[in-house]
């Protein structure tokens, strides 16, 4: 199946074979090939060149965000009509959410401040591990949709960052 992601200012071609628990990733043709388990409806244990990694997924319409040690991945999955459209500066209004269920630790920045492009803006605990979640873009705090100590669910908006 051929996937077209954006991810920033790039966008990948990514086609998937998949047979039992293996998978052929083939990203912008480049073969890639790993093994898989799931773990739970957004959990997977992955195995790829001889290294094992947890990777949580959380699709919501065309945001797909991709939780892999300690970092957020956020793609947005583009028709080929679109590719052609895509710009290349990420800008608007970008939401912060959280991969998985989890609880608010700290958040890093306040209403009104500046950030930069992969800048932390908040900390989640999630299966006993804190993940910082950064900008996706170099904006403003807009809005802060949660506190500290919160447990909030998978998709949960923490914060919107604005480039405008």
């Amino acid at each position: 199946m051929m996937y077209t992601l954006k991810y920033k200012d790039k966008v990948f071609r990514i086609n998937l074979e998949q047979e039992e628990n293996k998978f052929q990733i083939e990203i912008d043709n480049e073969p890639h090939p790993v093994e898989f388990r799931k773990l739970d409806e957004h959990l997977y244990s992955i195995i790829s060149n001889g290294k094992s990694f947890s990777i949580g997924v959380l699709k919501n319409g065309k945001d797909i965000q991709v939780f892999l040690n300690g970092d957020l991945y956020e793609f947005e999955a583009i028709s080929e009509r679109e590719r052609s459209k895509v710009s290349t500066a990420a800008s608007g209004v970008q939401e912060i959410k959280s991969p998985m269920s989890s609880r608010v630790v700290k958040i890093l920045k306040s209403l009104g401040d500046e950030v930069k492009l992969d800048e932390g803006v908040v900390v989640v605990e999630a299966m006993k591990m804190e993940n910082e979640l950064k900008s996706p873009i170099n904006g403003t705090v807009k809005d802060i949709k949660t506190k500290e100590g919160d447990s909030v669910e998978a998709g949960t908006v923490l914060l919107r960052i604005s480039s405008e």
